[in-house]
């Protein structure tokens, strides 16, 4: 909710969080009303599969954030065993939803830049920690794909956060707030009230204003 600038009025939204993992979002949200689709490549697996492939992940960011402890900003969090406890439980909650979440449709397999949806299918797009963390995999080309896509399903997205790994801002976003306009896109930054990563206190807004018959 905070990476996002979420409010209340956004129950009423079809919302997409797309690389959305192992999180517990569309989990927390489904039970409070909300309609939450989650799409990722890792929902291809089962359950024993995913615990298997967090493991590692979970272990490497621990390393990095008590090695690289004053990057961050502890205020939310406290330190670094609550940021794990946390994020275990996120993946105990996503766990018992994702059974019955795949056969309702809530989680599926997809990964960006192309999306098995119809053109404006949701209001509002959520995509974290995937866009811009990892500009050193994922090059320009991939960034605006991905969020020309993002902008042909729904009427609005937001990215967040749009520091790389290493806790710089991504030389993409410069690029990719120039260039989506010649795709008919409207992309602002907007603050957000949440800083984990020093200085990763704005998200990307992109939003298609086009008619509907564009």
């Amino acid at each position: 909710m905070k990476f996002f600038e979420l409010r209340e009025h956004h129950a009423t939204y079809k919302l997409l969080d797309c690389g959305a993992g192992p999180s517990s979002f569309a989990a927390e949200q489904t039970a409070l009303g909300w309609d939450v689709t989650a799409v990722d490549p890792t929902y291809a697996l089962d359950e024993t599969e995913i615990r298997a492939s967090v493991r590692g992940g979970v272990e490497w960011m621990r390393g990095i954030m008590v090695d690289e402890k004053d990057r961050f900003c502890w205020d939310f969090y406290g330190d670094v065993d609550r940021v794990m406890k946390l994020r275990q439980e996120a993946l105990d909650l996503f766990l018992s939803d994702y059974e019955e979440g795949k056969r309702c449709g809530r989680y599926r397999a997809g990964a960006l830049p192309v999306l098995d949806f119809a053109p404006r299918t949701f209001d509002l797009a959520l995509c974290s920690h995937l866009l811009f963390i990892y500009s050193d995999y994922l090059d320009l080309e991939f960034h605006l794909r991905a969020l020309i896509e993002l902008g042909r399903v729904a009427k609005e997205t937001r990215v967040f956060p749009l520091m790389n790994i290493d806790g710089q801002r991504s030389p993409y976003v410069s690029a990719v707030l120039d260039r989506l306009g010649d795709a008919g896109l409207d992309a602002s930054l907007e603050p957000v009230d949440f800083e984990f990563q020093k200085g990763a206190t704005s998200m990307l807004v992109v939003r298609d204003n086009r008619s509907p018959d564009c």
